[in-house]
């Protein structure tokens, strides 16, 4: 083996039937399933349209789409061509779309429909390279048909009819000739700061990661994944696409995030790749249920349920657990279709308390650790022994040490050649063979390795203490009122937080507290309410040291959202952008009394 992912996929072609069906696609009431032979025809096809369009090996092919089929087969025709697939998140901007195709020299580009299609024609006199779009979808075929686009359907139909045994061996000579060292993709990090660097992996960066991953998670054509994190982003990306279809799963797509809860019902998954952000969304929402319940024995029974979830004292298989299951969690699990083996999480921090609640519950939560420039995952809970608090033991041939600042170093054939043009940023990052993360963790006598801080995240005040705003930030988050909250306080005197309230928490909280409000705006500076919120903020505080507590703070009326630039496309707040897009609030924060 090349150690190649196109040695994979024709091996994962070779192993299971070719009317075998990959891919589930939900249109209207039904799924629609992509079968191998279908794919193979259509991979096929790509690749003879892009072979006529006269690229060049280590060409750059750009893909702006959210998941779907199309996605796959433009992945794969750009690897057997020795293609560089550009993969670009569908809520950027106009200006950061442009970054990336211009940074990146990407010389073709293929979008998933008619709205991304004119963000891409926008900015067409100011790109340098790109001279041809590909169209996924068809409902602006008519209005757009000229030589700089075309239609994926065209292509297909022009290139179809191809045999298993021609597929076979034509996909086979195109393998013969890649290595694992020829670059497969670069992918741009959204940062939380700065602009964003392209990461720049190869077929056996990611390669060695889906085997890795193999050896702890235990994969089979059984399993099916449900899709909704974007494959843009590498987490979803080698988990749950070439880890999924390389160990035989079948994968669904999520139409959205706000139809999960009814799609886990009618696929039944057995796996879903997600942040944490989803799972605490899913506490908060159960937790609510309860309280939502008409007074009465169900509700009684319910809320007696989710205490005995989260008190520790409760062991699973105890007669209480055993009645609170029967009662209560076998029908929570029943809403996620009963089939779930697991929920890997990654992407951020996932509250220990949450993931034991749901461990309590019977749905197990694997917290892992990774990052775009470790193709990505670094470590990952073991089914078998999962230890919520840690993110697991390294993957096997993974290699991580501590440095004097405990900041964790990775070595291994999983890290990234380097940063796509900046030579500077690559030496920074990897020294002596070893990416410095700017993660601070420690590991602990068992193996688990525990992320503790973000080095770089790290705040001094002006009184020279160190604090940690993600620490904080996690703490008040324990507020079912909070949506999103950002600390702040470098070279301040003391620290302060914006918050962005969850609107239909906080107006139910002001109920329950007889404040009245004629609107949303007017809640947001009730005098009463914010005391107490500072209240309910002082006891979450009690074993903090005083100059890490929250001394004021700020709710913000607007969500934070990817489209409006606060968060990145995996949910993680930009704090520069936030800071600055809110400088007046901060700034009032600090006025002397």
């Amino acid at each position: 083996m090349k150690n190649t992912l196109t040695e994979l996929f024709i091996k994962h072609l070779e192993d299971y039937e070719w009317s075998k069906n990959i891919f589930f696609t939900k249109e209207d009431d039904e799924y629609i399933p992509v079968n191998s032979s279908q794919l193979t025809g259509q991979i096929v096809s790509t690749i003879k349209f892009l072979k006529e369009l006269c690229l060049k090996e280590g060409d750059r092919v750009a893909i702006i789409s959210e998941n779907r089929v199309e996605w796959a087969v433009a992945d794969f025709a750009c690897m057997f061509l020795k293609l560089i697939s550009i993969p670009v998140y569908t809520s950027l901007s106009n200006s950061q779309i442009k970054y990336i195709l211009e940074n990146s020299g990407a010389g073709v580009c293929f979008v998933s429909n008619s709205s991304l299609l004119s963000k891409v024609l926008d900015i067409k006199d100011e790109l340098t390279f790109l001279d041809k779009v590909i169209v996924f979808g068809n409902s602006a075929k008519e209005k757009y048909e000229s030589g700089y686009v075309k239609f994926y359907s065209d292509i297909i139909n022009k290139y179809s009819g191809v045999n298993k045994e021609e597929a076979m061996a034509y996909l086979k000579n195109l393998s013969s000739v890649i290595s694992g060292d020829d670059i497969l993709t670069i992918i741009y990090t959204s940062g939380t700061m700065g602009v964003p660097k392209g990461v720049v992996l190869t077929h056996a960066n990611i390669y060695s990661n889906v085997i890795a991953c193999q050896k702890v998670l235990t994969i089979n054509e059984n399993d099916t994944f449900l899709s909704y994190l974007p494959y843009s982003h590498a987490y979803e990306r080698t988990a749950g696409y070439y880890l999924a279809l390389f160990s035989g799963a079948r994968i669904y797509y999520a139409q959205s995030i706000d139809t999960i809860a009814k799609q886990l019902t009618e696929i039944s998954p057995t796996i879903v790749i997600t942040v944490p952000r989803l799972l605490d969304k899913i506490y908060n929402k159960l937790l609510k249920s309860g309280e939502d319940m008409k007074d009465g024995l169900q509700k009684k029974i319910y809320l007696w349920a989710m205490e005995a979830a989260r008190d520790k004292n409760v062991k699973i298989n105890s007669m209480k657990w055993k009645i609170a299951d029967r009662l209560v969690y076998k029908k929570i699990r029943q809403k996620t279709g009963n089939k779930i083996r697991f929920f890997v999480s990654g992407g951020g921090s996932l509250n220990k308390s949450t993931g034991e609640f749901f461990d309590k519950i019977g749905i197990m939560i694997l917290e892992g650790y990774g990052m775009t420039e470790t193709s990505p995952v670094i470590s990952v809970n073991d089914p078998v022994k999962n230890k919520y608090g840690t993110v697991g033991k390294p993957l096997n041939g993974v290699n991580i040490k501590l440095s004097g600042e405990n900041e964790i170093l990775i070595s291994g054939k999983l890290i990234m050649t380097g940063y796509y043009k900046d030579d500077e940023a690559t030496r920074e990052t990897i020294i002596d063979g070893w990416l410095h993360t700017g993660d601070i963790g420690e590991i602990d006598p068992e193996g688990y390795l525990k992320i503790t801080d973000r080095k770089k995240s790290l705040m001094k005040t002006s009184g020279g203490k160190y604090v940690s705003p993600v620490h904080i930030e996690e703490i008040l988050m324990n507020l079912r009122y909070i949506e999103n909250v950002m600390v702040i306080g470098n070279e301040r005197m003391y620290i302060t937080a914006l918050i962005v309230p969850d609107k239909r928490e906080l107006q139910s909280y002001a109920d329950k507290n007889k404040i009245s409000h004629a609107s949303y705006d007017e809640l947001l500076k009730n005098k009463f309410l914010l005391k107490l919120i500072q209240k309910d903020i002082d006891k979450l505080q009690n074993d903090l040291s005083g100059y890490e507590r929250v001394r004021r703070f700020t709710l913000l009326e607007n969500p934070m959202s990817i489209e409006t630039g606060e968060l990145t496309p995996t949910m993680k707040i930009k704090r520069k952008f936030v800071e600055e897009k809110y400088n007046n609030e901060v700034e009032n924060m600090y006025l002397k009394i």
